[in-house]
């Protein structure tokens, strides 16, 4: 194989991980439920009453799409939205104990995806694998701060904002 028929890294993690979304997706479907109010859910189910902003950034997305995600959830009486006694401009949201019935049950399905995901890949080699990844991830919050620099020094990378 040569160099012209390797596709690089970023591009390779770029399309797994929208083929990993759409199976995903369709894991989900018949829970009616979108990827993101299940990554919603996971993130509640371990911090009950955050609020809407803690959990947007945590699912990276903005304030409008977390309401936008958040209302559906509610409509299905699957989470609550309190103010916080602290302060009456700010939602804390939980999740129903409905909203925990269904997690429950999704996760269970989530951890069979899981296993085939990972089918044929050694303990060892996934420890290698989220190394790399937590690199990458470190060097994209680095980028995210302004830091671009091409770490051989040669070049000054420029982005537009």
């Amino acid at each position: 194989m040569t160099n012209c028929d390797k596709q690089p890294l970023g591009r390779m993690i770029y399309l797994m991980a929208q083929d990993i979304r759409n199976i995903a997706e369709k894991v989900l479907a018949p829970y009616e439920l979108t990827l993101e109010q299940f990554q919603t859910f996971k993130i509640l189910s371990d911090n009950t009453g955050m609020t809407q902003r803690q959990l947007g950034q945590k699912i990276k997305k903005s304030p409008a799409n977390m309401t936008r995600i958040l209302d559906r959830l509610e409509v299905k009486s699957l989470i609550t939205r309190r103010t916080a006694p602290n302060d009456r401009r700010v939602y804390l949201v939980y999740l129903t104990g409905k909203g925990q019935s269904l997690l429950n049950e999704v996760l269970e399905v989530f951890e069979l995806f899981s296993i085939r995901l990972h089918k044929g890949i050694s303990k060892e080699m996934q420890e290698t694998t989220e190394e790399a990844l937590r690199q990458i991830s470190a060097n994209i919050a680095a980028m995210s701060a302004g830091d671009y620099n091409d770490p051989a020094g040669q070049k000054n990378i420029t982005v537009l904002k």
